[in-house]
């Protein structure tokens, strides 16, 4: 691409077998400081509950702790609004954006994140919301983090709500998505828009156009603005990038599935292991979609999907697979894959 890549993380907290909860959140400040010395624009946090494969489970309690971690990167992440009240959302990152003004992006999203259990039980036991709910919040969440916040009459009077007292700025957000529905609402509400190819693949080109061609201004934005997320495996080889996607490819395939998942294998515990038959398909479209190589061919990976798709922001979603060498607390296979990109696309 003639114009500047610029590189994003993504980490959804994924926890491998030899960590404990600490270890992995440690893991993950390391990363977000690591990053931010290479140039990285953003770390985003996504937002999983009940998968004990994942420890990151509420963006706006771990969050804070990035950005006391950091100086510069943009924090924040993935938001499911399908579990909470909208002043309760916009209390949290309106909190945030206070302690850390200028910094964070709020990005809503219309999943659950859990299965129907969890879900239900994060409710409360409500209902789940309709998509006609579920607009009226988001619209309640983008008002109420206006200067002028939120006015509603009740019993003849009028109450105003804000996210923060006094607040100077405000997250800024955007709309998380994989389909038509999700570009055509962030284009309906001119709000940037994120497309999780790292969720899938399919339909993306179509949806970003989809979003680009609908796309109304708005306050918030006078023109598209678009970034997509991919999962990129480094190794110093082909044959040790195909080695650390193992670890994952063995867990993807089976939460995909909807099968209990364990903390993720160490590259030696995935070694000589066989993909079940019953897996396959998911295994193939997964290499599919993935950018797994050395530096060099995973750099032209990266650039050819932005390419592709017509982006200037990439969000890399590095793999957690390492060694049994490795310390707990740390993730250098990821930490070599941000520094492997940062080389070929200075930031």
């Amino acid at each position: 691409m003639s114009e500047k890549l610029t590189l994003s993380i993504l980490d959804i907290g994924p926890i491998r077998s030899n960590q404990t909860a600490t270890d992995c959140f440690n893991s993950m400040i390391e990363l977000a400081k690591f990053g931010e010395k290479l140039g990285y624009h953003r770390y985003w946090l996504a937002e999983h509950h009940n998968v004990a494969a994942v420890a990151a489970s509420h963006t706006a309690a771990f969050a804070p702790v990035i950005g006391a971690h950091t100086a510069r990167i943009r924090i924040g992440g993935c938001v499911l609004l399908a579990h909470y009240p909208p002043l309760l959302v916009a209390e949290q990152m309106g909190l945030l954006e206070a302690c850390y003004p200028g910094r964070v992006d709020l990005g809503i999203g219309r999943s659950t994140g859990a299965d129907w259990a969890t879900s239900s039980l994060l409710r409360g036991g409500t209902e789940m919301k309709s998509d006609e709910a579920m607009i009226g919040d988001l619209r309640n969440l983008l008002a109420l983090n206006r200067p002028e916040g939120l006015t509603v009459s009740q019993d003849d009077r009028e109450f105003t709500f804000r996210a923060a007292p006094n607040a100077s700025s405000a997250p800024a957000p955007w709309i998380l998505g994989t389909s038509w529905y999700s570009a055509q609402l962030a284009a309906e509400l001119g709000l940037p828009y994120a497309f999780g190819y790292h969720i899938r693949a399919e339909g993306a080109k179509e949806a970003i156009a989809l979003y680009r061609e609908r796309f109304k201004p708005s306050a918030y934005l006078a023109e598209p603005k678009v970034l997509v997320s991919a999962i990129v495996v480094i190794g110093e080889t082909d044959e040790e990038a195909e080695r650390l996607a193992r670890p994952q490819l063995f867990f993807m395939s089976s939460f995909r599935s909807g099968e209990p998942v364990q903390s993720q294998m160490l590259v030696e515990e995935a070694d000589g292991k066989e993909f079940p038959s019953r897996h396959e398909s998911l295994v193939q479209m997964f290499r599919r979609s993935w950018i797994i190589g050395s530096p060099d061919r995973a750099a032209e990976g990266v650039a050819n999907l932005a390419a592709d798709l017509g982006v200037s922001e990439m969000m890399i979603n590095p793999v957690v697979s390492a060694y049994s060498s490795q310390p707990a607390d740390r993730a250098p296979n990821r930490e070599f894959t941000l520094a492997a990109l940062a080389e070929r696309f200075p930031q």
